[in-house]
């Protein structure tokens, strides 16, 4: 659980000699040795080191890792939230996250310069009950219309618009859905492209993008799942104009082609 020796340890049990100096590096040997056993295997690295320290230094040797909370804003280094569906393990007492609060979760993770990786429940079997099959199967359907925006970006200059947050706490493990409004979109990017998900869909079909500076040029906007919309540059915003009838369920987005 990233609790590899890579620095001095403060807390020792009683009686136990402290770590010497020559000893810290023994974590690193082992995380060295799992990168380059990936190198001679693949032709380059695969794996990941995830670690629980969020001082910087630790950044170059793994992926920090936060347990079912997050971060505040953009990060200038890829990291990681590890959550699950439900309970760590398979518990008919924990009611499951639905699709749409996951859905939100990645979306607003990635736009920070983060990852998601999700647990999946098991029966004792090893089978998948009902309830996750169809998560799963709406989360596989999000995907194949959104995945564009998600696989392969990068964050944008700001990985919000709106004033809704979600809330961060580390010490409780408190994920709680959040109540979107329409005016709050969350940005990617990749090479020429910028992506704008919508939180929530505006009820007349019109968004309204403040984030865009009046001389960014624009030449088209394209709804992932759909096809090309009429946008046009009013007051110093951009106004696009949605179909009455959306590819996704919950959480469109917008491919804003520069």
């Amino acid at each position: 659980d990233g609790a590899l020796p890579f620095g001095r340890i403060q807390k020792r049990t009683e009686g136990t000699p402290p770590l010497r100096e020559q000893d810290y590096k023994w974590g690193l040997e082992a995380v060295a040795h799992l990168y380059n056993t990936s190198i001679a295997r693949h032709g380059e690295n695969h794996a990941v080191y995830l670690q629980k320290d969020h001082q910087p230094d630790i950044y170059q040797v793994g992926v920090l890792d936060i347990e079912k909370s997050q971060l505040p804003g953009i990060q200038p280094v890829p990291w990681n939230t590890d959550t699950c569906i439900g309970n760590w393990f398979y518990d008919v007492r924990q009611p499951y996250k639905q699709a749409q609060h996951i859905v939100e979760m990645l979306v607003d993770i990635v736009s920070k310069n983060g990852s998601m990786l999700l647990n999946i429940l098991q029966k004792p079997d090893g089978s998948l009950d009902d309830e996750t099959l169809h998560i799963l199967q709406e989360l596989a359907d999000w995907i194949l219309v959104c995945g564009e925006a998600i696989y392969g970006t990068r964050p944008w200059k700001t990985f919000r618009e709106g004033e809704t947050e979600v809330a961060i706490d580390h010490e409780h493990f408190k994920e709680t859905a959040v109540d979107w409004r329409i005016s709050d979109y969350r940005f990617t990017s990749k090479g020429d492209t910028v992506y704008a998900f919508l939180m929530r869909a505006p009820e007349d079909r019109v968004c309204v993008l403040r984030s865009f500076d009046p001389g960014d040029p624009i030449r088209t906007v394209r709804l992932l799942g759909g096809q090309a919309l009429p946008f046009s540059r009013e007051q110093g915003v951009l106004v696009v104009r949605l179909p009455e009838r959306l590819p996704a369920r919950y959480v469109n987005c917008l491919a804003i082609e520069r």
